[in-house]
């Protein structure tokens, strides 16, 4: 599994193609990079797991607001 980590550096705080991002994408963005941070941090088992799994949960929301919040007359990337 991996997730990317670019979209928030502790230094630098979002990177530039994540600032056109409305506030409930750049907190759900942070969301799942705090859930991965502490999640990795966790003893292997079911909790780890489970706050894994709610990490990815986080990060395919934002995936999706970013898809569902499109300009409909933006070109395809």
């Amino acid at each position: 599994m991996v997730i990317q980590r670019s979209a928030v550096t502790p230094q630098y705080g979002l990177s530039p193609n994540k600032q056109t991002h409305s506030a409930l994408a750049r907190d759900l963005d942070a969301r799942a990079v705090i859930a991965l941070d502490e999640a990795r941090e966790m003893p292997p088992g079911n909790e780890r797991t489970e706050a894994l799994h709610n990490a990815i949960v986080l990060r395919n929301a934002v995936e999706i607001h970013a898809l569902l919040s499109c300009k409909r007359d933006a070109p395809a990337a």
